[in-house]
């Protein structure tokens, strides 16, 4: 089948040499369709399917970036090419920055270079979008996933507030669910959870979010409710549609939900209090013998209490350094070496021992905390690898991981820098961890910060890659050395075809941007070939190395010296 290509030309030249070009390098390959102004480009788009559109920025009704803008408002899934006259890398990269695929320089190239430029920039797209599906829905049911949901919620306040009217959290958890994973298995649950998401869609009304947060949790935002008796409604509506058996592998199986609602603006006006209310809610009705549901009630907030408590202990432990740094190696699939390793931070609390990173770093960021706790981790992480070198390990990298809000800090970069240099480390034995959040809030200030811990010798990786952000673009303008494929898709690499094919993407794509690529959360030999024979350089997981503290990753570490010039600390 032909690719199908759209054309907004005003130039006859230009059209013509274009077509030419592309039927001498690839006869048959593509049917260009061509037009001169952009509104009838984008008629010709609401009439007829097109798998890329190729554009000039001077068109007769419009020019500039605007005209990608005007492409994307009306279909934002079609890749788009800009084949402009202007040879400028700022232009190119406002507008790939705007969410085209590509820039070409008129004249500059052949058939070839623009085929390949088509098909690149659909293959693109196709990841790009599958990755945005995967980082705002749920694999399992299709339903919104936590980050979506987060998103809704705080939409639905704003809108609740412009025109006075309530919003409803509810929180559902199915009772019991886990005999059902025990009993059947996991593929049975499985089952299970997208019945229940099917029938959950049944209840709500267009314009309401249901999304699936983990589990056997679900939630729904109702927006623009006008009385309680709303809510009672759709809650009644789920507890009678799920009285109805479930068909799992030939077996009848009930299952009931337990629900807790909160609403806006009567109980909080902070979307996470909201809900922390609706889950506390939720427990009370499985306290109340399950299949049933809860509003929240002030004296329910005994989370909010914990959570207040949490906090404090929190500050208490960035003044008396109750942090400890725990090492993970990253592995050469080829030689088996450890080249680097990740330092992670574990709270040792007084009172409660260990406290997982996933408890207090969210927190910490809530709090503002987490530029103490930042500042420390790279204090201590330079301190030790500094301390490894001296004692004659040969020198490996060491990486940190850096949150959004601290990447967003005025001073980032000489704080960074002051606190290698302090530590008498060279900077290019650190390398910093960052989301693609903290880099697509604001491309050009990320991109400056990015250029100037370069100048330093400092590597950059992309963290959890492929799990937050759509747009592509920027991968080819900033200054990167490294992308991270995040564990999620490592985790079903060897039963999800999908994350197969999105690993695979992903090392050809890091392959193609001249990028190293490592894969993270690798539990088993099997993930590790797969990943080896695909191109991935690099691993890391509890296959080859699990998180240990100083003392103990020594051992990696002496296997990949000579041992003779080694001064351990304790022999010096």
């Amino acid at each position: 089948m032909k690719t199908k290509v759209l054309l907004i030309e005003d130039n006859d030249g230009d059209t013509r040499l274009l077509k030419d070009l592309l039927d001498t390098s690839s006869p048959g390959r593509y049917k260009l369709i061509s037009t001169e102004t952009l509104k009838a480009g984008i008629t010709l788009l609401t009439n007829d399917d097109f798998d890329a559109v190729l554009t000039d920025l001077n068109l007769p009704d419009a020019d500039g970036i605007n005209i990608v803008t005007q492409i994307q408002n009306h279909n934002e899934s079609i890749p788009i090419i800009v084949l402009n006259g202007q040879d400028s890398e700022e232009l190119a990269l406002q507008v790939v920055q705007s969410g085209a695929q590509d820039y070409l320089v008129k004249g500059q190239g052949d058939g070839h270079l623009i085929s390949r430029a088509i098909d690149y920039a659909i293959e693109r797209k196709r990841i790009q979008q599958k990755l945005s599906y995967l980082a705002s829905y749920d694999n399992l049911t299709g339903l919104a996933n936590r980050l979506l949901f987060r998103e809704r919620l705080d939409r639905a306040l704003i809108r609740a507030d412009r025109f006075e009217t309530l919003v409803a959290l509810l929180v559902i958890d199915l009772d019991r669910f886990k005999k059902v994973n025990d009993s059947l298995g996991h593929d049975a649950g499985d089952r299970l959870l997208i019945q229940v998401a099917e029938r959950l869609k049944t209840c709500t009304r267009e314009g309401d979010t249901i999304a699936r947060l983990g589990g056997d949790e679900f939630t729904i935002v109702l927006e623009d409710i006008r009385n309680i008796d709303d809510v009672n409604v759709v809650s009644e509506k789920i507890l009678n549609l799920m009285k109805e058996h479930f068909d799992i592998n030939g077996h009848d199986i009930f299952m009931t939900p337990s629900i807790g609602i909160t609403i806006y603006p009567i109980d909080d006006t902070n979307a996470v209090h909201l809900f922390v209310n609706a889950d506390s809610a939720m427990y009370e009705a499985k306290d109340n013998g399950r299949n049933c549901y809860r509003f929240y009630k002030t004296d329910m907030n005994i989370d909010l209490i914990e959570k207040m408590d949490l906090e404090t202990k929190l500050r208490r432990a960035i003044k008396n350094e109750e942090f400890i740094l725990y090492y993970q190696p990253k592995f050469n699939v080829h030689t088996h070496e450890a080249i680097g390793a990740e330092a992670l931070i574990r709270w040792k609390d007084p009172e409660k021992g260990m406290i997982s990173p996933a408890v207090f770093i969210p927190l910490a960021e809530e709090t503002g905390c987490i530029a103490a706790i930042t500042d420390w981790v790279l204090q201590e992480a330079c301190k030790q690898n500094s301390e490894w070198q001296q004692q004659g390990f040969k020198p490996i990298r060491i990486a940190i991981n850096l949150s959004p809000k601290q990447f967003s800090q005025e001073d980032i970069v000489q704080r960074i820098f002051n606190k290698i240099i302090c530590s008498d480390l060279a900077p290019k034995y650190v390398e910093l961890e960052i989301t693609e959040g903290a880099l697509v809030e604001d491309v050009q200030k990320g991109t400056e910060i990015l250029n100037d811990l370069k100048k330093w010798g400092i590597h950059i990786s992309i963290d959890d890659f492929g799990t937050g952000y759509s747009s592509l673009s920027y991968l080819k303008k900033i200054p990167l050395d490294t992308l991270k494929i995040d564990q999620s898709f490592v985790r079903d690499l060897m039963v999800d075809s999908d994350d197969a094919a999105i690993v695979s993407a992903i090392i050809a794509m890091a392959k193609s941007l001249r990028l190293n690529v490592i894969a993270e959360g690798v539990e088993t030999a099997e993930q590790l070939e797969y990943l080896t024979t695909n191109g991935c350089n690099e691993v890391q997981g509890y296959f080859t190395g699990k998180p240990v503290p100083a003392e103990e990753f020594v051992q990696f570490l002496i296997k990949n010296s000579d041992v003779s010039h080694i001064r351990l600390a304790h022999s010096a």
